[in-house]
């Protein structure tokens, strides 16, 4: 409210911290309840029984608590496993907070390496590769999905260890040889299409296939 051309200034009267969340308050102006903030953001603007503010300050001060509560909204949800920059803006919108919210809380993360997609897509290939035991083609798609770059995405596959993942496919592939029954052209047709439904590439299932039937050729000789 302007009074004169000036904007009429309130008198914080009691600050409550709140019962159900122990680093946020409650601040009333004049006797009546106006807003709720982090502590953080209480304790920058010295919002204390007995400031002075106006209405131009409190949209500002409403505006970086919208902004605050993207950021550790984001904490919570990395904190909960790593996340492409992607993930955490798409989370931020099912939360309601907006474009601007989550512009701030990312480019903060960013700086705090929090978010770092190029790093996370490495994570993310050699951790799918060795114990999720999938191929790169897999790999790739999800980090397609989770809205990783061209740039980053490479990086990540050319950072894929070749005999980790051939040693994982060989684990599935030996598996799965022995699951199947009928001759030896379907135990082979059906491995093969099994790992490149797993994201193996051809060469790698290629490699499986030899040396899976050459095992059950050896051990059919032995038992001769």
């Amino acid at each position: 409210m302007e009074r004169n051309g000036r904007q009429e200034e309130s008198i914080i009267t009691m600050v409550e911290l709140q019962k159900k969340n122990k680093h946020r308050f409650n601040i009333y102006l004049n006797e009546e309840f106006a807003f709720a903030v982090h502590e953080d953001i209480m304790i920058k603007h010295h919002l204390f029984k007995g400031t002075s503010i106006d209405s131009a300050r409190i949209i500002d001060i409403l505006q970086e608590e919208e902004q605050h509560s993207a950021y550790l909204a984001s904490l919570r949800y990395l904190g909960r496993g790593p996340r492409s920059e992607k993930e955490v803006r798409r989370k931020l919108k099912e939360k309601g907070y907006d474009g601007e919210s989550a512009d701030k809380a990312v480019d903060k993360l960013k700086q705090q390496q929090y978010i770092d997609d190029h790093a996370f897509a490495k994570q993310w290939a050699d951790h799918r590769v060795h114990f999720g035991r999938k191929g790169r083609n897999f790999v790739r798609q999800e980090l397609a999905s989770k809205g990783l770059g061209k740039d980053e995405i490479s990086q990540a596959m050319q950072g894929i260890d070749e005999e980790a993942e051939y040693e994982g496919a060989l684990t599935l592939g030996s598996k799965k040889w022995r699951s199947v029954s009928g001759t030896e052209l379907d135990k082979k047709r059906k491995t093969m299409a099994y790992l490149l439904r797993r994201g193996y590439v051809q060469g790698v299932v290629n490699r499986v296939i030899r040396q899976v039937s050459e095992e059950t050729l050896e051990d059919s000789t032995f038992e001769l």
